[in-house]
C-alpha cells in the first residue's frame, strides 16, 4: 500500500490535472466536505480520476490492487476515524468486488463514497470489453446511486460564471448530494458511477486557486422538550428498566450520562463488549451472566421496559430472553424506526441517546424510586462471575483458556478488532475491563474482510491495533501483511483451531458427521511461512507458558503475529462445558 506524499508530488501536480470537468468537480467537492482518505485500485478506465487525485495533495491515498480488500480497508478507516472515506476503481467486475464491504457499511452505518469508472453508455451490452451494467449494481446496499454520463447536459449556462456547462453543475450537485446522503441520519455508503470515453489521459494545468461550490449541511439541533422529558422520567421511575447496548463507537457523552442513569435502583444495563461502554460493574457480562441464571431468576428479574442502543447484538441468549418476555421496547434515534429485533417495539423516540439520557436522568430522583432491581442483577453478576472463574481455572489448554489470559493482558490503550465466528463470542463472554475500543464487522457478520477492516482501523488510529482472528478467517486475505508500513501499528493473533471452530460449538452443526469436511474445512494455513515471506515477526504458543512469553513479545514488538495452536475438539468441549450449569 502506498500513501500519497504531498510534498514530493506537489510540483508535478500543480501542472497536471484531469481535463475532465466532472472529475475536478467531484474530487473538489469531496475534499471541501472533509473527505481526506481515498482507497484506490489500479485500472485504465479510472485514469481520469487517478490523475485528478494525484493533483490534490490534501488526500491521503492508499493503493490496493484487490478491490475486495480495498473496500474493507476503507471500511476500517471510516469506522475508526468517523469520517467518510472514498473508494475509486476501474470499470467491469471491479465494482462488484466492493459488495461485501459495502453491505457491511450499509448495515453498520459507515459512510463510504464509491467512485466507479464506467464505459460510455452506448457500448454497454455490446460485447465490448468490460461493458456490463454498473449503475444501480449495489442499489440494495447503498443509500443512493448516481450516474454521471458524458451525455449529461453539455449546453453552456448563461450566468454570472460559477459553472461553464450543465454537466459541471450536475456533477457538482451530485457530489454534494452524495456526501450529504452518506453522512446524514444513519450514515452509510453511496455510489457515484462515472462514464469516461477515450482518450483517458488528457490533462490541463492544475488550478490551485480554483474554487468549488459546496452545499452546506447543518445537522438539526434536536432536544427533548422539558415536558416530554418529565413525562418519560416519571414513567420510567416506576418501571424495571433494562438498557441493552449493541455495537457502537466510543462516545464520551453517552458514557457519562448512561453511567448516571445505570446507577438508578430500578435500572440495569446489559452492554456487549462491542458497545464500547466502560461501566464499572461488569455490564459487558451478558451470555456468561444469563447462562448462570435459573429460569426462576430470569423471570423475577425480567424488565418491564427495554431501551436498546447501538447495532445488532451478538448474544443469541439475550435476544431469545427478551423475545419471550412480556415487555415494552423503546428505540432511540441511533436505530432505524423499522428495527423490531425483540418483537415488542412500542415506542421509537427520534432523539440522540446522549440527549435522551441527559434529559431524563436528572429528573428521576433516587428518593422517588423504591426498587431493588439493580441490586438483584448485581447479585446475579457476582454469582455468575464466581462460577465462571472456577470453570476457567479448571479448564484444559484451549481457546477458552487462551482468550481469558490474553484479553486480560491487552494494554488498555490499544484498539481491538475481532473477526466473526468464535473470536467475537469469546470477547463477549470473557472481557472484564474493555480496552480503548473494540470493533467487529457485525453489520452483516461476514467472515471475509476482517483482515482488511483491521488494517484500515490501524491506519486511522494513532496507537496500536490488535487483530484477533481464526485461521479460517485469516486465510481469506493474508496478503494484508504486505500492505502495512512503519506508520501503521497493526499486530495480529491467529487462533489455529483447524478451521471453523464455531461449527463444533453451535447445536445446529456440532453433531453432524459432515462437520469437519464441509463446515470446519481446515485451511492448512502455513502461517510461519507466510509471516516470513512478508518479513513479519512470528511467535507460536502451544501452552500457557509459551502464551505468556508470546504475549510479552507481541506487546513489545511491532509487526508481530502470534499463532495460538489448540486442539479443536478440546476447545469445543471446554466452551460447551463453560455454558453447562450441570457440570
Amino acid at each position: 500500500m502506498n500513501q500519497g506524499d504531498c510534498q514530493s508530488s506537489k510540483l508535478d501536480s500543480e501542472h497536471k490535472d484531469s481535463a475532465d470537468p466532472t472529475v475536478r468537480e467531484v474530487l473538489d467537492v469531496l475534499s471541501a466536505h472533509g473527505v481526506r482518505n481515498l482507497v484506490l485500485s489500479p485500472g485504465s478506465r479510472n485514469t481520469p480520476l487517478l490523475i485528478g487525485v494525484n493533483a490534490r495533495c490534501q488526500f491521503s491515498t492508499h493503493i490496493i490492487n484487490d478491490e475486495r480488500t480495498a473496500a474493507f480497508v476503507a471500511l476500517g478507516i471510516a469506522l475508526v476515524s468517523k469520517r467518510p472515506v472514498g473508494l475509486i476503481c476501474t470499470s467491469g467486475t471491479a465494482l462488484y468486488n466492493y459488495a461485501p464491504a459495502v453491505a457491511e457499511a450499509y448495515y453498520h452505518g459507515i459512510p463510504l463514497i464509491l467512485l466507479t469508472a464506467d464505459r460510455p453508455k452506448q457500448w454497454i451490452d455490446q460485447d465490448d470489453s468490460q461493458t456490463l451494467r454498473q449503475p444501480g449494481a449495489l442499489r440494495n446496499i447503498v443509500k443512493a446511486s448516481f450516474d454521471i454520463g458524458q451525455e449529461t447536459g453539455m449546453s453552456v449556462i448563461s450566468k454570472s460564471g460559477e459553472f461553464d456547462t450543465e454537466r459541471e453543475w450536475y456533477a457538482n450537485r451530485i457530489a454534494n448530494e452524495a456526501v450529504i446522503t452518506a453522512i446524514s441520519q444513519k450514515p452509510g455508503p453511496v455510489h457515484i458511477n462515472m462514464r469516461f470515453s477515450e482518450p483517458l489521459n488528457q490533462t490541463i494545468p492544475f488550478d490551485k486557486h480554483r474554487r468549488v461550490r459546496i452545499i452546506e449541511y447543518l445537522r438539526p439541533e434536536l432536544r427533548l422538550a422539558p415536558d416530554k422529558a418529565k413525562e418519560f422520567a416519571e414513567f420510567l421511575s416506576k418501571k424495571r428498566v433494562m438498557v441493552v447496548a449493541g455495537f457502537m463507537n466510543p462516545d464520551a457523552g453517552l458514557q457519562k450520562h448512561l453511567c448516571k442513569f445505570s446507577a438508578l435502583p430500578n435500572v440495569t444495563v446489559l452492554a456487549e463488549s462491542l458497545s464500547n461502554l466502560h461501566l464499572s460493574y461488569n455490564a459487558c457480562m451478558v451470555d456468561s451472566l444469563l447462562s448462570r441464571m435459573s429460569a426462576k431468576q430470569l423471570e423475577e428479574l425480567k424488565p418491564e421496559i427495554v431501551i436498546s442502543l447501538g447495532g445488532a447484538l451478538v448474544s443469541r441468549q439475550l435476544k431469545d430472553y427478551l423475545r419471550k418476555a412480556d415487555i415494552e421496547h423503546w428505540t432511540l434515534g441511533d436505530t432505524p424506526v423499522s428495527v423490531d429485533c425483540f418483537q415488542h417495539l412500542t415506542r421509537h423516540i427520534e432523539i440522540n441517546p446522549v440527549i435522551f439520557f441527559a434529559a431524563v436522568t436528572h429528573r428521576i430522583f433516587r428518593s422517588n424510586v423504591t426498587c431493588d432491581y439493580n441490586a438483584g442483577w448485581q447479585t446475579a453478576r457476582v454469582n455468575a462471575h464466581n462460577i465462571n472463574e472456577r470453570k476457567i481455572q479448571s479448564s484444559e489448554w484451549s481457546e477458552l483458556k487462551a482468550f481469558n489470559y490474553m484479553l486480560d493482558k491487552i494494554p488498555k490503550s490499544w484498539n481491538l478488532y475481532v473477526s466473526n465466528g468464535t473470536s467475537v463470542r469469546y470477547l463477549q463472554i470473557l472481557t472484564k475491563i474493555p480496552p480503548h475500543a473494540s470493533y467487529c464487522n457485525r453489520g452483516v457478520s461476514g467472515i471475509e474482510g476482517g483482515n482488511g477492516t483491521a488494517l484500515g482501523a490501524a491506519i486511522a488510529y494513532r496507537g496500536t491495533t490488535l487483530l484477533i482472528t481464526g485461521d479460517m478467517s485469516f486465510a481469506y486475505d493474508p496478503g494484508i501483511l504486505g500492505l502495512t508500513d512503519n506508520t501503521t501499528d497493526l499486530r495480529i493473533i491467529v487462533i489455529n483451531n483447524s478451521g471453523g471452530g464455531i461449527f463444533r460449538f453451535i447445536k445446529s452443526t456440532r453433531d453432524l458427521d459432515i462437520r469437519e469436511k464441509y463446515l470446519c474445512a481446515p485451511p492448512n494455513l502455513p502461517l510461519s511461512g507466510i509471516t516470513d515471506a512478508y518479513s513479519w515477526n512470528y511467535v507460536a504458543a502451544e501452552n500457557m507458558n509459551s502464551l505468556s512469553k508470546g504475549m510479552e513479545e507481541l506487546i513489545n514488538t511491532p509487526h508481530t503475529i502470534m499463532e495460538i495452536c489448540v486442539n479443536p475438539e478440546i476447545s469445543a468441549a471446554e466452551l460447551i462445558n463453560y455454558f453447562d450449569n450441570n457440570k
